[in-house]
């Protein structure tokens, strides 16, 4: 992989083109090559993170696939440069459904949580979260562009897993998946219960989707600790093993 740098003039974050230049962009990488959420790019000068994948407006309206990248250390400098793509960590997302919070009328405790206790557990390289409206047609495009856009390893939801008339979130997840993981799931009840019979009541789903782990969690901050701990002996090897482990599972 090679990338361009046609100016330096940026401070903590640049936009960086796919395959090609644009008005609006600092630089640009040759190839996509499987880039994802939380990769960390570096050449001989600079070293970046991949923080979000976004679409420029090209030439007759067409739209070019570009990442905003925050530079972690050093200094770009102008030409072309051998780069290499490193993980470290893994990326987490969260989408926490809330009439109220969406309207700024609550403060979202439970997507804190979730990357809080999973931080405590194995390495994070990225984390961030968005709020949205219990509206199905928002939570599909989050979870389609967090998922098979942006490229996270791990994607919560937390929220509408339960039988009011605005909880829509496993409906809305469960055609998405490409397999999935009734462990978790069970896991999950069976934590829950221990702490309350209305957890019977749960809807959530788990699953795979593209090369995304994918879990709904409740929506108070307590009950996502609660079920989170319950998978998290599992969540670092579901993910490496998704994305092409060999390694035998009994090791």
């Amino acid at each position: 992989m090679r990338i361009s740098w046609k100016s330096v003039d940026f401070a903590d974050q640049v936009v960086l083109g796919l395959g090609c230049d644009h008005d609006l962009a600092q630089g640009w990488l040759d190839t996509d090559a499987g880039v994802r959420a939380g990769d960390i790019i570096e050449d001989p000068n600079v070293c970046l993170r991949m923080e979000n994948k976004i679409r420029l407006c090209g030439l007759e309206g067409l739209f070019q696939p570009a990442w905003v990248a925050r530079k972690l250390k050093g200094e770009a400098l102008p030409g072309e440069f051998a780069c290499t793509t490193q993980r470290r960590g893994f990326s987490l997302a969260w989408i926490t459904l809330s009439d109220k919070g969406s309207r700024g009328e609550r403060v979202d405790g439970s997507g804190p949580a979730i990357r809080d206790t999973v931080a405590g557990a194995m390495e994070l390289s990225l984390a961030r979260g968005v709020i949205i409206p219990d509206e199905p047609e928002l939570l599909k495009a989050a979870l389609v562009d967090f998922c098979l856009q942006q490229g996270f390893d791990l994607v919560f939801t937390t929220g509408g897993t339960g039988v009011g008339p605005r909880d829509i979130t496993p409906e809305v997840t469960l055609p998405l998946l490409d397999k999935r993981l009734p462990g978790f799931e069970r896991a999950m009840t069976a934590a829950s219960l221990a702490k309350t019979p209305h957890a019977m009541i749960s809807r959530a789903v788990a699953g795979i989707m593209g090369q995304s782990l994918v879990v709904n969690l409740p929506g108070s901050p307590k009950a996502v600790r609660e079920n989170l701990f319950a998978i998290l002996p599992a969540l670092k090897h579901t993910v490496e093993k998704l994305q092409g482990d060999p390694r035998d599972c009994g090791q």
